[in-house]
């Protein structure tokens, strides 16, 4: 790895709330109460510029910062730092721009919680189901598995909350009895899936039972319904160049990020329907 600026001294260094301002990571050993070490302006370090497949990383010491190359930089090529892991949505949202799709390895698409508590709402014929998915519901917030402003993230590759998504699916897939056994035990000893865990990847997606994929399939489908425009109205402004460039800088990253989005919903949409 090659140092590619001058190291600079904490000490000297003002701290300041910026869109390129930088957090030194907590010591591994600090208490969980305490209070997160502020952002701080990096002189040279703030002017490289972000992409998720970055080529060097600010790296913290308690003398001084540095920033590092983590592969060969050619003669000429630009030095991109990272901001952090995050979808094109957040980097719009604190930077005002965004990676056009598939370039933000990090992108990913948001499932509101409640979502999913609609389709399967959607779903019931009686009234007793109904109360049931509400009884489910219920439980699931009081188990701080979902929340009213909470929401499933979908990655290129794999749900990033796992654990929530498979706990909910898993609760609101449950039949009345079952779902009074799971109340008396409260709750089972082994939430896991077919793998041991519940890491639900695009791999192990299309092998959850029927119901749980129709619900998610649902789920998706309403956040998809949810957009002004469709995938491919998307599509066709990104093709048509003459369309693409009467749009303002912040309407071409706003269609990049929300045809980011949509692709990623689609894709789940293909998995859940396998």
């Amino acid at each position: 790895m090659a140092l590619l600026c001058s190291m600079l001294p904490c000490s000297g260094i003002c701290a300041s709330y910026s869109p390129t301002s930088f957090q030194e990571p907590l010591e591994e050993d600090v208490e969980d109460e305490e209070e997160p070490n502020p952002p701080m302006m990096v002189p040279m370090a703030d002017l490289l510029n972000h992409v998720a497949n970055h080529n060097a990383n600010l790296e913290y010491s308690p003398e001084c910062l540095k920033m590092v190359a983590i592969w060969p930089i050619c003669k000429g090529q630009e030095v991109f730092n990272t901001y952090g892991q995050m979808a094109s949505w957040q980097l719009l949202h604190m930077y005002g721009f965004a990676e056009p799709y598939p370039g933000n390895k990090d992108d990913a698409a948001d499932i509101q919680m409640l979502t999913l508590c609609t389709a399967a709402l959607q779903a019931t014929k009686t009234e007793a189901e109904k109360q049931l998915v509400l009884e489910q519901w219920d439980l699931l917030c009081q188990m701080e598995m979902v929340g009213e402003e909470g929401a499933f993230v979908i990655g290129l590759e794999k749900v990033l909350t796992g654990e929530e998504l498979f706990t909910a699916l898993k609760v609101l897939g449950m039949s009345a009895e079952e779902f009074k056994e799971f109340k008396e035990q409260e709750g089972w000893a082994d939430e896991t899936g077919e793998n041991g865990n519940t890491d639900l990847t695009f791999a192990v997606i299309p092998t959850l039972k029927a119901s749980w994929k129709k619900l998610l399939f649902d789920a998706t489908l309403l956040t998809l319904q949810a957009f002004s425009s469709d995938l491919k109205a998307e599509e066709e402004v990104l093709s048509d160049q003459q369309a693409f460039s009467k749009l303002s800088c912040r309407e071409q990253f706003a269609l990049q990020v929300r045809y980011g989005q949509k692709k990623i919903l689609h894709q789940l949409l293909e998995l859940v329907s396998s």
